[in-house]
């Protein structure tokens, strides 16, 4: 009876689940997206493994929705999701993974805290491999970064682009902002970038 009293109402858990539904479908498209522009075959086969990975975790958060809603999940967020803007260039996929990936990550993370039991399984299987994602992204970012001093401004511009891109596949309390902008800023500053009118720069 314990687990029961702390699941949320369904319209809430549907709410959530439309929520990380677009988002994994956003990190699929990211991904697959940038198989064309990736420089080596090794990275090409990683972008489209991730991109298969981000699209079963959306079918992993599509079947408790439609055993919840009684409808598919697929028509509600895909004409959402296929606004993104998509990257023109390794260095804005490199820019735009990492934030994005972080930012599916705190909000995961924010959903942990909510003590639903279906919703803890859920997160557990997406998070077999963000841990990964977020490694191999951030792994990107600073091979970039290292590279020639002509990058700096062009990566500025990628994040004064997709920062605030990454905060709104984000639900909207503060707390998250705020969590994001501390998760992102280590390796944003280590390249020599920051955060779009971030105080603490």
């Amino acid at each position: 009876m314990a687990e029961m009293s702390q699941s949320l109402p369904d319209a809430k858990l549907l709410e959530i689940l439309e929520s990380q539904g677009y988002r994994e479908l956003v990190s699929a498209h990211l991904f697959a997206g940038g198989v064309r522009l990736a420089p080596s075959i090794d990275d090409k086969h990683m972008l489209a493994e991730h991109a298969r990975e981000e699209l079963s975790h959306f079918e992993i958060v599509a079947t408790l929705y439609e055993q919840v809603a009684g409808r598919g999940l697929y028509d509600v967020v895909a004409a959402r999701a296929s606004t993104l803007p998509t990257p023109a260039s390794w260095l804005e996929i490199a820019v735009a993974a990492y934030l994005v990936d972080r930012a599916a990550a705190v909000q995961l993370a924010a959903y942990q805290k909510l003590g639903d039991p279906r919703l803890e399984k859920l997160i557990h299987k997406i998070l077999d491999h963000e841990h990964e994602h977020q490694a191999a992204a951030e792994t990107a970012l600073l091979d970039q970064c290292s590279g020639p001093s002509s990058r700096g401004d062009l990566a500025r511009n990628h994040v004064a682009r997709w920062y605030p891109l990454a905060r709104s596949v984000m639900d909207a309390p503060a707390s998250n902002a705020t969590a994001f902008a501390d998760s992102v800023r280590p390796t944003l500053t280590e390249c020599g970038l920051a955060i779009p009118g971030d105080p603490a720069a």
